[in-house]
């Protein structure tokens, strides 16, 4: 839990009193901590613990916006850049170093279709931007502001618009 959780303070530019005020720091220690109870294996601790996360993690949610089941497989050095709604699905896989801004939704196409995203290391999703249903998202991708992703983005790609599509590619 505090391996990942320090990796996810590095990312912000300076470490300060002030992001003891960051919304989207209040989130991740919530999200960290609800993943590390996932691992305890003490029948009542476990009760117990879980029932803090949720309170916490709902808590959370109601108070920012933002949405971080423990459940959802979130990489080491995850940014929430600004404060704002974010909202990512219970199943969604995100990996290393990524960077969200506010309004992102990341989950499911709905009307009874539950896949959900697949997003690399290092990848940086714009504000208001939108990633729906089985999707892959590759490394080092940027996703830009508003985008709503229906399908695959390659490594390296820059994607943009509604439905997205690549205006970059490696």
């Amino acid at each position: 839990m505090f391996t990942n959780l320090k990796a996810d303070l590095k990312r912000y530019e300076k470490f300060s009193l002030y992001l003891l005020f960051e919304q989207g720091i209040w989130a991740m220690v919530v999200y960290r901590y609800g993943r590390w109870i996932r691992g305890v294996r003490i029948p009542i601790l476990n009760i117990l613990f879980k029932i803090s996360a949720f309170v916490l993690f709902k808590g959370i949610e109601i108070l920012t916006g933002i949405s971080l089941p423990a459940s959802a497989d979130i990489g080491k050095g995850f940014l929430i850049g600004h404060f704002g709604n974010i909202i990512v699905h219970s199943q969604a896989k995100i990996g290393e170093h990524c960077s969200v801004g506010p309004g992102v939704l990341i989950g499911t196409r709905g009307l009874g279709n539950n896949a959900v995203p697949v997003i690399g290391n290092d990848v940086y999703i714009g504000v208001g931007a939108k990633i729906l249903g089985a999707v892959h998202v590759g490394d080092h991708v940027r996703i830009g502001a508003n985008a709503v992703v229906l399908s695959d983005i390659p490594d390296g790609a820059t994607a943009v618009g509604i439905p997205a599509k690549i205006i970059r590619k490696p």
